[in-house]
């Protein structure tokens, strides 16, 4: 088994690189479902058993499948003390939703516009955060999947997304290669909860 150590802020900037979450099957509330989550497009970055807890140095040991993560919980990572051992860590994501889509002429180059919002959990819950970021840029339509309304786009740096188009008006009239400018929603969440028995 291979121990690593690594703080919960660079587990949480890695995992934002990836897109949304769902959670509303969590203890505790957030204003509304995170984009994603009313498609049912989710995905499980990482999941594991917390196995020990180091409280003077603020380190979580948690066991998973793929073996132990220590991780160390920094003053950014509220209600530390209501971790036990038993709880399970659960990072997840869901696909990104368009919330508009409009073709644009092939030498309309825009930089990327990224609006972030993080959630944490209130007081006395066990800890948890949801980052939600609204992403505007100009991308190239890579591929078109019109049964389940997903257009993957290639950004300007060269990484493609998945989006879901749920407003099938959207779609109308793009095809691959066209250029469009989009502006979606993705989210991640990062999330402590006690299994149910």
């Amino acid at each position: 088994m291979t121990v690593q150590k690594i703080s919960i802020s660079l587990l949480t900037a890695s995992i934002l690189g990836l897109s949304s979450v769902a959670i509303a099957q969590y203890d505790y509330p957030v204003d509304k479902p995170v984009a994603g989550a009313a498609a049912g497009e989710l995905g499980q970055i990482y999941s594991g058993i917390v196995t020990k807890i180091d409280g003077k140095n603020r380190v979580v040991t948690f066991k998973s499948k793929e073996g132990e993560l220590d991780i160390v919980a920094g003053p950014e990572v509220k209600n530390f003390a209501q971790i036990k051992v038993g709880d399970r860590l659960d990072v997840q994501y869901a696909l990104a939703v368009a919330i508009e889509l409009v073709k644009t002429k092939n030498n309309d180059v825009r930089g990327r516009e990224v609006t972030s919002d993080t959630q944490t959990a209130p007081a006395g819950k066990k800890p948890g955060m949801v980052k939600t970021n609204i992403v505007k840029t100009t991308a190239s339509v890579v591929a078109i999947d019109q049964k389940k309304q997903i257009v993957s786009l290639k950004g300007p740096k060269g990484h493609v997304v998945d989006v879901k188009v749920e407003n099938p008006a959207l779609l109308k009239g793009i095809t691959t290669k066209d250029q469009v400018f989009v502006t979606y929603a993705e989210a991640v969440a990062a999330v402590v909860s006690t299994p149910k028995k």
